[in-house]
């Protein structure tokens, strides 16, 4: 089966600017494959929309499924999250379509999925099989994504010389001399010496994009230099260089959530600190210590305490309690 991409003439309507993209998935020896109750098959991975996704079936259904019904849930096997619509579809050897369902905007996590408990009569599904092959059609687009018809190339350039100007000492009006405070001694006494980092910032990037950054460099002409007593060199740089346009990986967000979340609220960088919040809320158990020991945390008022059988700190399979009713075929979170 070859898939192609639609070709426009004119522009689209506004809800039609992402594109639909479509991977066909095949399950070979369909009846040979146990359709015990709770049983399931993962799917090998597949690249769409810049991520690699999988499909876990369900034969005989999950828990919580009426009886006769398949299961089927699509996972994101990759560790950045995405927002789209997406649908499944089986399709015969006449290419008519035996089970159609169409699913809007869900928030797909790290490492995550959604589905639906009752996909479709497993009756049906093995009437449409194809030389004893399930053919499943994913479909899928962003709903996150930047609309074509806005000037992509221009932004990613605009960006692209910002981050340019990130640390250029020559062009730079603003010096923020970050301490690093370390110990030193002998085994009886430590004493503490403090070096500097020094960091070249621009006012003008500074008065659109850090306001509080910018007050602390006063009305004097010339170059100012700035201290800053309070925050690691490290965070410090991370910090400025989401200012000017860059992104902090993953990798570092992980390991120093906590750290950035203060210094940005510190600082007012809201977005970098809201960013740092999702991945500090994925990789902490909150207790009211770990809380009260972070000042940019004490007014969090909506940490969600750990639940069983969801979708909160463990992990596990999230598809909601069997007395829920599967009649609805409503989608469901999975984290497994």
């Amino acid at each position: 089966m070859t898939c192609r991409a639609a070709v426009h003439f004119g522009s689209p309507p506004r809800d039609e600017i992402h594109t639909w993209e479509t991977t066909p998935v095949l399950f070979h020896g369909f009846n040979g494959i146990d359709s015990t109750g709770g049983s399931s098959v993962m799917s090998p991975e597949f690249e769409c929309l810049g991520h690699r996704w999988s499909l876990k079936f369900y034969p005989g259904g999950e828990h919580g499924s009426q009886e006769g019904m398949t299961s089927l849930f699509l996972r994101n096997q990759s560790e950045e999250s995405i927002e789209i619509i997406f649908g499944f579809k089986t399709v015969n050897s006449k290419g008519l379509h035996a089970v159609n369902l169409h699913i809007e905007n869900k928030q797909f996590d790290p490492i995550g999925g959604w589905g639906v408990l009752d996909f479709g009569k497993r009756s049906v599904i093995e009437g449409a099989l194809i030389n004893g092959s399930l053919l499943i059609e994913v479909r899928m687009r962003r709903t996150d994504s930047i609309p074509v018809d806005l000037p992509i190339t221009s932004e990613a350039t605009f960006c692209r010389t910002m981050l340019k100007l990130f640390g250029n000492e020559e062009s730079a009006d603003v010096v923020f001399e970050v301490e690093d405070a370390g110990q030193q001694g002998g085994n009886k006494r430590k004493r503490t010496s403090t070096s500097q980092t020094k960091f070249h910032a621009h006012r003008f990037i500074l008065k659109q994009c850090a306001p509080d950054l910018d007050a602390l460099c006063g009305s004097a002409d010339g170059t100012v230099s700035v201290p800053i007593a309070d925050v690691k060199p490290d965070i410090f740089r991370h910090m400025l260089y989401y200012v000017y346009g860059g992104r902090v990986a993953n990798d570092d967000l992980k390991l120093h959530a906590k750290e950035l979340i203060d210094a940005a609220d510190k600082y007012g960088v809201v977005n970098l600190k809201l960013e740092a919040e999702a991945w500090y809320v994925k990789t902490t158990e909150f207790t009211f210590d770990n809380v009260n020991r972070s000042p940019s945390l004490r007014g969090y008022k909506k940490l969600r305490p750990p639940q069983r059988g969801g979708d909160g700190f463990h992990g596990g399979e999230s598809i909601g309690s069997p007395s829920e009713s599967a009649a609805e075929r409503c989608p469901r979170r999975t984290t497994c």
